[in-house]
């Protein structure tokens, strides 16, 4: 529960719209007065996290695959990281839309929540109805997503080998 409050709670202390309105997190607790207007983007977190988690998982393998194989514990860290940095820059770019449909209803704070249909809608008003504007931002998300998801990926093959020792042969040809 408390994970997502601070999105929401970070999310609009940092819009402008409310600097002069909001002080901090307490005077926040004040103007939220109804759980789901603590709780708003949470199907789009759920949509990205599903969606990005399974593509990590199904591409992981065929990519290591492609990647030439390692001949030392670096080497295997080093394809390890690339798989991971790649799949991680492909997957944020991916979702990229979803996660500025979530930061505009994260930003909002009237009672009524919008449904994700008329949230698209008023990012596309905003945004002049311009997909390229919607990817606004996308590169700095993309250089995010690749140190790190390589980083990630990297050090979970890593202990994993060391937590699950395999045979030597076995550990360095992937």
């Amino acid at each position: 529960k408390q994970w997502y409050q601070r999105r929401v709670r970070g999310s609009l202390l940092l819009t402008p719209a409310f600097h002069g309105k909001i002080k901090n997190t307490f005077d926040l607790r004040h103007h939220l007065t109804s759980i789901s207007m603590w709780y708003r983007g949470l199907s789009l977190i759920l949509i990205r996290n599903c969606t990005t988690n399974s593509l990590f998982f199904l591409l992981r393998s065929p990519l290591r695959d492609l990647l030439p194989p390692g001949s030392s514990r670096q080497t295997c860290f080093l394809n390890d990281f690339i798989c991971g940095a790649m799949l991680g820059g492909l997957n944020s770019s991916l979702i990229y839309p979803v996660n500025v449909v979530k930061s505009y209803q994260q930003k909002q704070m009237t009672r009524q929540n919008q449904s994700l249909i008329a949230s698209c809608k008023a990012v596309l008003v905003e945004r002049n109805y311009k997909i390229r504007s919607i990817y606004y931002g996308v590169q700095l998300n993309f250089t995010r997503a690749l140190i790190t998801w390589g980083i990630i990926n990297a050090t979970y093959e890593f202990c994993m080998s060391v937590l699950q020792p395999r045979e030597k042969s076995e550990e360095y040809v992937r």
